[in-house]
């Protein structure tokens, strides 16, 4: 999780990029947490198979 002055010095990456050390929504409805990129879906989100073996880490807004 981010210290509070992380959180203020997100990058946010411009809809329909992929910007590696950046952040964006994940893809589901009703989810507003922001995960980095390349991934599309938070942990809880996720339907591939590798949710195991690569845990993918979100911020709570």
């Amino acid at each position: 999780m981010l210290s509070e002055k992380n959180k203020d010095n997100l990058r946010i990456s411009p809809n329909g990029t992929n910007i590696p050390g950046t952040y964006r929504k994940c893809e589901e409805d009703n989810c507003s947490r922001l995960i980095p990129c390349p991934h599309i879906r938070c942990q809880e989100h996720r339907t591939d198979m590798a949710i195991k073996d690569w845990v993918v880490s979100h911020i709570e807004p």
